[in-house]
């Protein structure tokens, strides 16, 4: 077992010494506190949670069942000023592994303590804990960092303020402390890809799905970074896709692609009032703009009054083609 490392910081203006522990491995210790309010980490809640908690109350913290895309957790603390005005009086725990879980109707506890630190005098605190190994998160001149990761196995999480002197005001007794606790996000997203087959056909033949041209598994999420990415279908047997998406930080895309089959199609684009025939076959191109026709050579004749106009054409599989009847008018001015 890794023995915590104790930090001795004398408070000179009250002569009263906090230990600070910053534990990478610790045994369960007794806790007792009442709990202000509950926030439950969410990359559904970038924002976080603002609650009101008193001088000896603690706020409990918890890690909803998706975490994939949350590197840490932020707490903010601000201090009253009358508070202020008592420095060294008061301090800050963390704890992880808290057992039973929180309830605010419970004072008794058993957790791990991370660390216990005089609360500095000023107006507010910044706190970051990593949850991941891999984060990315710095220290700064706004956020202290705390060294130790706490995993998602150590939660419920615990954040206590305490007094470490006596002889408080009534003033100082019943100040209030406003906290907010958000989730510190990866510059993430996720895609998830869903094929819908055509009716009556099975998933048969392989399907090449790639994603910034690097081949992926389409039954699994996919962890992207943000921004614009491309994906790219192809199939023997079902036509070929390409697409462009943008995945946004913390939130999981649903990519629904309808496969279609490799059979040629013709769309028709003519008056209402034309004749639309396909190999001596009258078409209904109001109704039906969009038909699928055989591979192989086809003939195709469009009439609006008088004029009738054919064209052949091949059609090969997994292309479109597109069938226009346009009339022109046109007024020419001559010398």
């Amino acid at each position: 077992m890794i023995r915590p490392r104790p930090l001795i910081v004398a408070l000179a203006a009250t002569g009263i010494l906090v230990r600070a522990l910053f534990c990478e491995s610790a045994s369960a210790e007794d806790l007792r506190t009442l709990i202000a309010g509950s926030v439950v980490l969410s990359s559904d809640n970038p924002d976080g949670s603002r609650l009101t908690m008193g001088y000896n109350d603690a706020v409990s913290v918890s890690l909803s069942r998706d975490s994939s895309f949350i590197q840490g957790m932020e707490i903010e603390l601000k201090v009253p000023a009358v508070v202020m005005a008592v420095p060294g009086g008061f301090a800050y725990e963390l704890w992880r592994k808290v057992d039973p879980l929180p309830d605010k109707n419970r004072f008794g506890y058993r957790g791990e303590r991370i660390i216990t630190q005089p609360l500095p005098a000023r107006a507010g605190l910044v706190i970051q804990v990593p949850i991941r190994k891999d984060h990315s998160l710095k220290s700064g001149p706004y956020a202290t960092l705390m060294p130790v990761v706490v995993e998602a196995k150590d939660f419920p999480f615990l954040f206590k303020l305490l007094p470490v002197s006596k002889g408080f005001s009534n003033e100082v007794e019943t100040a209030q402390f406003q906290v907010r606790v958000r989730p510190i996000l990866t510059d993430e997203g996720a895609l998830g890809i869903r094929l819908r087959f055509p009716e009556g056909q099975a998933d048969k033949s392989p399907i090449l799905v790639t994603v910034d041209d690097k081949k992926v598994d389409p039954a699994l999420t996919l962890l992207l970074k943000t921004g614009v990415h491309r994906l790219h279908l192809a199939s023997e047997n079902y036509r070929e896709e390409n697409r462009s998406f943008a995945i946004e930080q913390g939130k999981t895309l649903e990519l629904v692609i309808e496969l279609q089959d490799t059979t040629p199609i013709l769309l028709i684009e003519a008056p209402d009032s034309a004749i639309v025939s396909l190999d001596g076959q009258r078409l209904d191109h109001v109704a039906r703009p969009q038909v699928q026709v055989e591979a192989g050579e086809h003939s195709a004749t469009c009439r609006i009054g008088d004029y009738t106009i054919t064209r052949k054409f091949t059609a090969y599989r997994g292309k479109t083609y597109r069938m226009v009847l346009a009339i022109d008018l046109q007024v020419q001015e001559s010398p």
